[in-house]
């Protein structure tokens, strides 16, 4: 294999480990169900609709967001005093397109 096809891969790998442990918390992947069910929302909505045994605590919902956000999941933006929160699509397109070479 050549070097810079080792140094792709190598980062790709990477960037996929980072991925997959951000996903390794049911509670983000209810979070990000969450956001592609309801692109803008702001946070205080994703913690309403969270599971019961979810985060109750702004402070921990925030930690997770911000961990979504770390591997580019999760895109925000301010509108006013609220802070809305979309799915990165062009991040998920590369996530299902990496999970899916690895079937291959």
């Amino acid at each position: 294999m050549h070097r810079s096809t080792t140094t792709v891969s190598l980062a790709n790998d990477v960037s996929l480990a980072q991925l997959c442990k951000a996903l390794s918390n049911p509670v983000r992947i209810a979070i990000l169900r969450y956001v592609l069910a309801h692109p803008n929302c702001i946070g205080n909505e994703i913690l309403l609709h969270l599971p019961d045994d979810g985060p109750h605590a702004q402070s921990t919902l925030s930690q997770h967001l911000r961990q979504l956000r770390d591997v580019q999941l999760l895109d925000s933006y301010s509108d006013g005093s609220a802070v809305c929160y979309q799915v990165n699509d062009e991040r998920i397109a590369w996530l299902r397109n990496e999970l899916g070479a690895l079937t291959k």
